[in-house]
Parts: structure tokens; C-alpha cells; sequence
């Protein structure tokens, strides 16, 4: 018996996976950016940054498990 499920696509699955990469990056890069014009806004310390890059990995590996749950969610039913 094959699975003709259409979430056993190897495609969708591929686009969900890159598509959590960008997003890392995307929040990544979003810490970066807002913390640096906040240190040069209220002429912060520079390790400011570093904390505005970190709170965005942590914020974009907290939306991709979301996203595994939801696509796991989507496998079960």
C-alpha cells in the first residue's frame, strides 16, 4: 500500500525546511539591525548588539519549533 497523503510530499517538505532558515536568519538579522539603531539611538554600549542578535536566535529557534509542531500536527491528522 503506497501513502498518497499529500503532506508525505518530499517538495512540501524541502519548502518547510528552507523556509525555517530563512526565517532564522530573517530574526537574526532583525536583532541585529534593531538593537544596533537602538545602541546609536540612546548611545548604547556596543554589547547591546550582541544581546539584540541573541534574543533573535532565540526568537527565531522558538518560532521554528512552532513551526515542526504545526507541521507535525498537520502529519497526524
Amino acid at each position: 500500500m503506497e501513502n498518497h497523503d499529500k503532506n508525505a510530499n518530499p517538495w512540501m517538505i524541502a519548502a518547510y525546511i528552507s523556509g525555517a532558515g530563512i526565517l532564522l536568519a530573517f530574526y537574526i538579522v532583525a536583532g541585529f539591525l534593531v538593537s544596533r539603531w537602538l545602541a546609536e539611538r540612546f548611545d548604547g554600549p556596543n554589547y547591546w548588539i550582541a544581546i539584540g542578535s541573541i534574543v533573535g536566535l532565540i526568537l527565531g529557534i522558538a518560532n521554528i519549533f512552532i513551526l515542526i509542531y504545526k507541521f507535525m500536527g498537520e502529519q497526524d491528522g
